[in-house]
């Protein structure tokens, strides 16, 4: 079977295209499928993501794969396969960069899988240099974030039952934005959440999951702090907003007002496991960095 990826490939779009690669028992649709590139024409840091984590997924259940990509790739930094392959997403599934002098971007982690065990130093190690470098701030103002990763990570394994999530990140300076994505394919928050509440559908088990104390109920490792400690350190002390896809739910939390702002929706498509997007002000950081800077001289 083929699959034709949309024009457009970003978050919005991330259930309508599972719903030719999940079937309604929550297993590939076919054994063979191919993935049609040639009329993409835009991809998000989400859309990254979500290919490498379904391509994961496939290969995990046995299934083969295969891609089709158009016979010119654009030149300019803006053409969603040169991204791809910056992000070494054909290196990882097919093997091979498209083009020899493809090359990881400054402003971009690439595409890779990051074990729950590995997390700790992965995000010491690579993700916070990376970050404070990319700044120009001190690793100790990236703390917070390095924390509410932490927190993922402990979300990933405790609602998944899986131990590896792809993860990609991207730095775009012009916006003074970052954006972190990370996925997988485990049996998703909601199912977890029914364990403790069977009444309520996919969008009102997320909602429940970013409650004090609820997450931690379904398993002893966050130690009470789970997804209410990441809606709430990330999105109040950076602005920014915090996107959940699971199931057949979709939860979204922004800053607003000097509180955060919750929606959530059904929709069409399902998610096999949960992804999650973080969307950072980078301002408020460098705003950060600079009150520390200025209270170590004041005597």
């Amino acid at each position: 079977m083929k699959i034709y990826l949309p024009r457009k490939l970003n978050r919005s779009y991330i259930n309508d295209l599972m719903k030719n690669i999940v079937g309604k028992d929550l297993k590939p649709t076919h054994q063979e499928l191919s993935f049609d590139f040639t009329n993409l024409s835009f991809i998000e840091p989400s859309g990254i993501t979500t290919l490498g984590n379904t391509f994961e997924w496939l290969v995990k259940n046995g299934t083969k794969t295969s891609i089709t990509i158009p016979n010119k790739i654009g030149l300019n930094r803006h053409c969603p396969i040169k991204y791809l392959d910056d992000s070494e997403f054909f290196l990882r599934f097919t093997g091979n960069k498209l083009e020899d002098d493809s090359s990881v971007r400054p402003t971009t982690i690439p595409l890779q899988k990051v074990t729950y065990e590995n997390s700790h130093q992965w995000l010491t190690g690579t993700f916070t240099p990376w970050l404070a470098h990319r700044l120009g701030v001190r690793n100790s103002v990236l703390g917070n974030i390095e924390m509410c990763l932490g927190e993922i990570f402990n979300n990933i394994i405790d609602h998944s039952t899986e131990n590896l999530g792809c993860i990609f990140a991207q730095h775009f300076p012009g916006q003074n934005r970052l954006v972190i994505s990370i996925a997988d394919f485990g049996i998703g928050i909601p199912e977890n959440i029914r364990k403790i509440n069977k009444e309520v559908d996919d969008a009102e088990a997320l909602e429940l999951a970013i409650q004090e104390g609820v997450s931690s109920k379904t398993s002893p490792r966050n130690m009470g702090a789970g997804l209410y400690t990441l809606i709430r350190n990330v999105v109040l002390s950076t602005e920014s907003s915090v996107n959940i896809h699971s199931g057949y739910g979709i939860l979204n939390t922004y800053f607003g007002n000097d509180n955060i702002d919750i929606s959530s929706e059904i929709a069409d498509g399902y998610y096999p496991g949960t992804f999650l997007e973080v969307n950072i002000d980078t301002n408020v950081l460098l705003e950060e960095d600079k009150e520390e800077y200025e209270e170590e001289f004041v005597w």
